[in-house]
């Protein structure tokens, strides 16, 4: 059993395109009662294993909810991670029976899909949203539930950005060896290294690449390929094809393990669902992305006659956008406009309709 698990595990980090999902249920953390925590997650395999590593010295319940085996962020934002699924766990697991409070502790990043206050109406709970960061939750659970700024924002250091490069990228680059040791043996073992090499540079030094997000920071790469191309071009040494071909080769991967840069993180928006919409592909496998495709340049506004200083938008903000002040009555104001990326999850959580775009495309 062990050894499957494991086996499953390891699927599961190398083949993020073709998620691997868990049957959504009820599952037990220590010795809880009746005034323990209730913890939501998605039920996607992976998810719900590095989950448990953290739940499992607390007193606790966790509700795995259906969601197409998808995990949390592309599910909520694809649709599939909704106030439905939230709805339908929680009346099949019975957790109502079990516990006296009344209140879910959801994913930060599910907040751009689900809608509470339906979940509230339909069920009598209420939803709070907990740490960014399954890690983080021992420390929530001891601080009282109660998360720092820290917890709320998306990091993605290198740690998150090798996981998800490699667990996006694997069954890729297995496809293409597949196919040139059938059709083009020579090109391997250059393939091989090159893919590895570049998907690990990139990813690494990310942060450094010249260009705000996406491709401006693949032009920027392709241009130095290309840079590097023409200046062994112009050397007075005898030119070998066989550099070139390297230089193309590099050029190729470029192109496609930077296509989709800031569809990898919560922090930027998705280069390549725009495009796959303007061209009639408006889902992925189970991930339909068209709605947010078309949220290009947009101006967060919030109508400060409507806001009731709630802070659920500076509670679910990945990127630290708000700020909520307290002289007077307690009031929240848009700190850091530029940082938005339009993820909506203010907008979704907001009880009174204070915030929109101002431009939607």
């Amino acid at each position: 059993m062990r050894v499957r698990e494991s086996l499953r595990t390891a699927i599961g980090a190398l083949f993020r395109l073709f998620p691997l999902s868990v049957e959504p249920s009820l599952r037990v953390f220590g010795q809880p009662n009746e005034r323990s925590p209730v913890f939501v997650t998605a039920n996607f395999d992976l998810t719900v294993k590095r989950l448990a590593k953290y739940l499992k010295n607390l007193d606790c319940y966790l509700l795995v909810a259906p969601t197409r085996g998808i995990n949390v962020w592309c599910a909520a934002k694809g649709g599939n991670f909704t106030a439905h699924s939230v709805i339908s766990v929680v009346k099949t697991s019975r957790i109502s029976g079990m516990v006296a409070n009344r209140t879910l502790i959801l994913p930060q990043l599910s907040a751009a899909g689900i809608d509470t206050r339906l979940v509230r109406k339909e069920t009598g709970w209420r939803c709070k949203f907990g740490p960014v960061y399954a890690k983080d939750i021992p420390e929530y659970a001891a601080n009282g539930f109660k998360k720092s700024d820290a917890m709320r924002r998306v990091k993605w250091d290198l740690t998150d950005r090798l996981d998800i490069g490699i667990g996006v990228y694997f069954p890729i680059f297995l496809l293409i060896v597949v196919i040139l040791a059938l059709f083009l043996r020579a090109w391997l073992a250059e393939f091989v290294v090159l893919s590895w090499v570049l998907l690990l540079v990139m990813h690494s030094s990310y942060p450094i690449i010249p260009g705000r997000a996406g491709w401006h920071k693949l032009l920027f790469l392709e241009a130095l390929l290309a840079l590097g191309l023409i200046s062994y071009s112009l050397l007075d040494i005898g030119q070998s094809w066989y550099i070139r071909a390297l230089f193309f080769m590099a050029m190729g991967l470029v192109m496609l393990i930077g296509t989709d840069f800031g569809g990898e993180t919560p922090l930027y928006k998705s280069d390549l669902d725009p495009l796959l919409d303007k061209i009639g592909i408006g889902r992925v496998g189970p991930v339909d992305f068209r709605g947010r495709s078309r949220i290009k340049k947009v101006e967060l506004v919030l109508a400060q006659d409507k806001c009731t200083g709630c802070g659920i938008c500076y509670d679910v903000c990945p990127k630290g956008v708000y700020k909520v002040e307290r002289d007077g009555r307690k009031r929240v104001v848009i700190n850091y406009k530029e940082r938005c990326e339009a993820c909506e999850a203010c907008i979704v959580q907001c009880p009174k309709g204070a915030l929109s775009f101002g431009t939607q495309v």
